[in-house]
């Protein structure tokens, strides 16, 4: 049986990205600077990487394709699958009832086509917050929360890195992506806090019981389509890359090896 550490709650630096988001999102509006910083992030981006490069980074943030880049943690780390997973009710009602209530236009209603460069479908409603940087850093706060060891952190520039793809294909603004990463933070608390609380990842049972959904997931992502078909071979990788952690952590959870690593605390 894995034995972990229980959750604890929240050290005043783990806060720290939410009050970072806060304050530049205060620094956005007071500046009034949201659409010069996009204009300047699209244009950037147009020369750092090309289209298909963007359209794939942006994919990674899809809700199925974040989730199908953690599944292979589930053989080692369940708990982090776990609370992901619990993550989800919480993100999910932040980001569409803010959508829903804000109903604030994207960048393609508001500015004219040859004024940025668009990648992929031209999306035009429900800008605020960006689902894709909340999903992105939904798995980033799991590491942080779950973990606490300082190498987690590295996930944080990988989902900021995401996240500024929503800027480079021209889908979000500046202030929607702070607000994602805060909502996704949040989420990600949560989530850590329940599963704590909830600790069926525990069992071998659990364990074969998330790779199940993990491995429904990854299949559904296979036939979802996208709006940056630029970037399918990004869900295709994705694809292979979480059926193959899936199909491994129902064959060998994480709970059957003696001297698994998971069985040892994750807080040390």
């Amino acid at each position: 049986m894995a034995s972990f550490a229980p959750f604890r709650r929240p050290d005043a630096w783990l806060t720290l990205p939410v009050l970072l988001c806060v304050l530049c999102a205060g620094i956005v509006m007071a500046t009034d600077s949201n659409r010069a910083l996009f204009l300047l992030g699209n244009a950037a981006a147009a020369g750092w990487l090309p289209a298909s490069a963007w359209a794939g980074i942006t994919n990674i943030g899809s809700t199925l394709g974040a989730f199908a880049l953690l599944v292979p943690t589930l053989a080692r780390w369940p708990r982090w699958v776990a609370a992901a997973l619990l993550a989800s009710p919480f993100a999910s009602l932040y980001t569409h009832a803010i959508k829903i209530l804000a109903e604030l236009p994207r960048p393609a209603a508001v500015l004219p086509p040859e004024a940025f460069h668009l990648i992929g479908l031209p999306l035009r409603s429900n800008s605020f917050p960006s689902g894709h940087t909340l999903t992105v850093f939904v798995l980033a706060g799991v590491l942080a929360f779950c973990t606490r060891r300082p190498l987690a952190w590295l996930a944080v520039p990988v989902a900021a890195l995401i996240a500024f793809s929503r800027i480079a294909v021209g889908a979000h603004w500046p202030l929607d992506l702070l607000g994602g990463a805060a909502g996704g933070w949040i989420a990600a608390a949560m989530g850590c806090a329940w599963s704590a609380r909830w600790r069926f990842w525990e069992t071998t049972r659990g364990q074969r019981t998330l790779a199940a959904i993990a491995l429904i997931v990854v299949a559904a992502f296979g036939f979802e389509t996208l709006d940056y078909p630029e970037g399918r071979w990004m869900q295709y990788l994705l694809c292979a890359w979480g059926a193959a952690g899936a199909i491994y952590a129902l064959w060998r959870p994480a709970g059957t090896g003696q001297n698994n690593p998971s069985t040892r605390t994750e807080d040390s």
